[in-house]
C-alpha cells in the first residue's frame, strides 16, 4: 500500500486502512495487515476501482499489474495434488492453498474426476465456481513461474518426463521462436490456446 501502490505515505495510514477492511484478496475482505499474496491472486481496492493481479515479472519478482474489473472475477488455479475423500470424493488441492471438493456418484467409476495435476481451473472469485478446466498437454499457452526463466510465456512444445525429483521438463517456444526449457514444477497454464487472463505487456 505504501511502497507499491502509494496510496499511503505511512506504515500506519496503511495500517489503518487494511484494519477498515479497505482491500480485498480474490473477492474476500482482507484485515490480516501480513496476509501474504502470491501467485494470480487479485487485490480489489473497490473506493478507487482499481485492480490488480500479481503476476511474475522478468526480474524474478511477484508485481502488481493492473487489470479491468470483468478480470478481477476471474482466477486461474493450478492443480498441485489431488486427494481422494471418504466415500470416494476427490478434493483438488491448488497452487494458491485452496482446495476444491469434487462429489463423485459411484467411487468405481469416478467418471466425474476428469482432473489431473497440473492442469488448470478457471475459478470465479470468491465462489470458487469451476468456470473451466484446461487440461495440461503440448500446444497449450503457459507462463514460467519460477527459476531462470521467470515470466517467459509460450506454447508448451515438448512435455519430457522422467524418474526423479525435479527431473521432468517442458520446453516453450516464445512468440518469437525462441525455445526455453524449464522444470516442470515451473509451469502455470494460461490457456489452451490464448490467454484466460490479460498478461503484462511485458
Amino acid at each position: 500500500m505504501r511502497d507499491l501502490l502509494k496510496i499511503v505515505p505511512y506504515y500506519r495510514d496503511a495500517k489503518k486502512l487494511i484494519g477498515q477492511g479497505y482491500f480485498k484478496v480474490d473477492g474476500r475482505i482482507i484485515r490480516d495487515l501480513g496476509f501474504p499474496l502470491g501467485i494470480m491472486d487479485v487485490l480489489s481496492i473497490e473506493k478507487k476501482k482499481e485492480y490488480y493481479r500479481i503476476m511474475p515479472d522478468s526480474h524474478h519478482e511477484l508485481k502488481l499489474f493492473k487489470i479491468p474489473k470483468k478480470e478481477s472475477e476471474i482466477k486461474l488455479c493450478r492443480i498441485n495434488s489431488k486427494t481422494t475423500l471418504k466415500g470416494g470424493h476427490v478434493q483438488l488441492n491448488l497452487h494458491d492453498g485452496r482446495n476444491i471438493k469434487i462429489e463423485v456418484k459411484d467411487p468405481t467409476k469416478p467418471v466425474e474426476d476428469v482432473y489431473k495435476r497440473m492442469d488448470i481451473l478457471k475459478l470465479s472469485i470468491p465462489t470458487q465456481e469451476i468456470l473451466s478446466h484446461i487440461k495440461f498437454k503440448e500446444n497449450s499457452l503457459a507462463i514460467i513461474v519460477a527459476g531462470k526463466n521467470i515470466a517467459k510465456v509460450g506454447i508448451i512444445n515438448k512435455i519430457i518426463k522422467r524418474f526423479g525429483p525435479n527431473a521432468s521438463t517442458v520446453e516453450i517456444i516464445q512468440k518469437d521462436g525462441t525455445p526455453v526449457e524449464t522444470l516442470y514444477d515451473y509451469v502455470l497454464l494460461l490457456g489452451d490456446k490464448e490467454s484466460e487472463i490479460k498478461l503484462p505487456k511485458n
